[in-house]
């Protein structure tokens, strides 16, 4: 267990070396964009050094995968360079035993990635978002978006609901007020999903009450002066909504019968993306080692073009499955199976 424990060591440090190097320079990268904005509004420092911590979570998850792999492959050339590697083969110690601790390692961590993605990154987004509101403003007077709902104060209404669809053309959990110029109740609006249609929006199974009388309707007709085109342009990009809300618009659009596709790709991303990392490990490694004969950087350089292969594999993917061209969960899946099957074939040939 000690020679597991000192490479164990040798990984966490070079990951948290990579983490605090890549997430710096990428915040460093944000700062020259956001740091303007919030000179000219007169922010404090404070508030500033703030909302770059909050961002960081998303950024540092984003990073996971190849800050994961390359503190892998550091680990096998150091270890090569210094000559240990030969050593612990010398003395009959087999290079999964060498791998183990890296692996184990790697494991733990995206499991601790796939963990923020769902309970820190949305609430540190959320929390972000609001500070840029207060800060710098929004880019719509009237309207707000927060955690994936949609509120908007239009002319005599104030509209309370989500956007499911890309082009804004259907809404649910709608709660719709109407009031007179003195702010007294003119007519309310509650549906659990509406659509627009030729200039009129169309609400489903809900009720309305005006005049101090409730009705209750199947199919209820309105022309609103509100259309889709004032609320698309500030809807929430389904990359920055988090998986409640993802998975909430999920199965509502399933009980509608209208495609998710690109609401399940971005809710698979939140598992199957930080555990790109330990699949690239379980292939590049053998690649690593078998390199090292030759030098540890040649090992470093190829596990790098892989990552960055992958990369593009998943982005294309990613793509294919917001289309529907593709099932999201087979492209979610893929990278991962094509990964796993690599590095088996190589485990196979180099006899590990």
């Amino acid at each position: 267990m000690i020679i597991e424990r000192y490479i164990a060591r040798k990984y966490f440090a070079y990951l948290f070396m990579l983490f605090f190097g890549l997430t710096g320079l990428y915040l460093l990268i944000d700062a020259f964009e956001r740091l303007p904005e919030f000179m000219n509004k007169g922010t404090g420092f404070l508030t500033v050094i703030v909302y770059f911590a909050l961002i960081s979570p998303k950024i540092i998850c984003q990073l996971s995968p190849l800050t994961i792999l390359l503190a892998g492959l550091l680990t096998m050339a150091t270890l090569g360079k210094n000559r240990e590697i030969m050593a612990m083969r010398s003395i009959g110690i087999a290079p999964r035993r060498i791998f183990r601790p890296v692996v184990a390692s790697a494991a733990l961590f995206c499991m601790l990635f796939v963990a923020m993605n769902f309970f820190v990154v949305p609430k540190a987004e959320d929390a972000a978002w609001f500070i840029l509101q207060m800060e710098i403003g929004s880019k719509k007077k009237g309207v707000m978006v927060h955690g994936g709902h949609l509120f908007y104060r239009g002319k005599g209404s104030i509209l309370s609901a989500e956007l499911l669809m890309a082009n804004a053309q259907e809404l649910s959990g709608i709660q719709w007020i109407f009031f007179n110029p003195d702010y007294s109740l003119a007519e309310f609006i509650a549906s659990p999903a509406a659509k627009y249609h030729r200039g009129k929006w169309y609400f489903f199974n809900g009720l309305v009450e005006k005049e101090n009388s409730v009705t209750f309707f199947k199919t209820l007709e309105r022309a609103l002066p509100v259309s889709p085109k004032d609320l698309i342009a500030i809807e929430t990009p389904v990359e920055e909504a988090g998986p409640g809300v993802l998975f909430t618009a999920v199965k509502r659009l399933r009980k509608l019968g209208l495609p998710a596709y690109s609401q399940e790709m971005a809710l698979l991303g939140f598992v199957f993306y930080p555990l790109l990392g330990l699949s690239l490990l379980y292939l590049c490694l053998p690649i690593a080692f078998y390199r090292l004969n030759t030098g540890p950087t040649l090992g470093l350089v190829l596990g790098t073009a892989v990552a960055f292969s992958v990369w593009a594999l998943w982005n294309m993917l990613v793509s294919l499955g917001k289309t529907g061209a593709l099932s999201p969960f087979l492209c979610a899946l893929f990278p991962h199976l094509a990964l796993l099957a690599g590095g088996f074939y190589l485990r196979k040939k180099m006899k590990f």
